[in-house]
């Protein structure tokens, strides 16, 4: 398991490529990256990485479709949580338009936005009520280096 950060990501790739596919290798949401896809290539075969969003999951296609438009390229999971914090922030700021009144609306166990592929919702602790998405680097061409990060079913 790579919990890595990106003050250690260099490091979790090379512990990657010193695997080379021996054993399997999950990581978390940091080594989501083209860096990881470019450094690891072959050697990166099959890892797991989990992340909140990706551009193939079904119910994204639209968000992935409006942001191709809008900034004529693909975006990744930062930028659609981030769309979705804005949507969240926005929805409770007309029910609430005060800090404490934002905090009490988004608190609610009645609350919900509309997200990038989802609804926005959030769970007593405060935490977003949402999947993690896990994802597969495979041999592909969506990317420039001949690898890809792929939704697991």
């Amino acid at each position: 398991m790579l919990a890595s950060n990106t003050g250690s990501l260099d490091r979790a790739l090379q512990v990657v490529q010193a695997n080379n596919n021996r054993l399997p290798v999950l990581g978390g949401d940091d080594v989501y990256s083209p860096k990881t896809l470019d450094v690891t290539r072959e050697q990166g075969r099959d890892m797991v990485v989990a992340v909140p969003w990706h551009i193939l999951t079904t119910g994204s296609q639209d968000f992935a479709q409006r942001s191709r438009r809008l900034w004529g390229g693909d975006v990744n999971w930062r930028t659609a949580t981030a769309y979705d914090a804005t949507q969240a922030l926005g929805a409770a700021s007309r029910q609430n338009p005060t800090r404490e009144g934002i905090q009490l609306v988004l608190h609610s166990p009645s609350f919900v936005a509309s997200g990038a592929s989802r609804t926005v919702s959030f769970l007593p602790s405060g935490d977003r009520n949402a999947p993690v998405q896990l994802v597969k680097v495979v041999q592909g061409g969506r990317s420039t280096y001949g690898y890809d990060f792929i939704p697991i079913p």
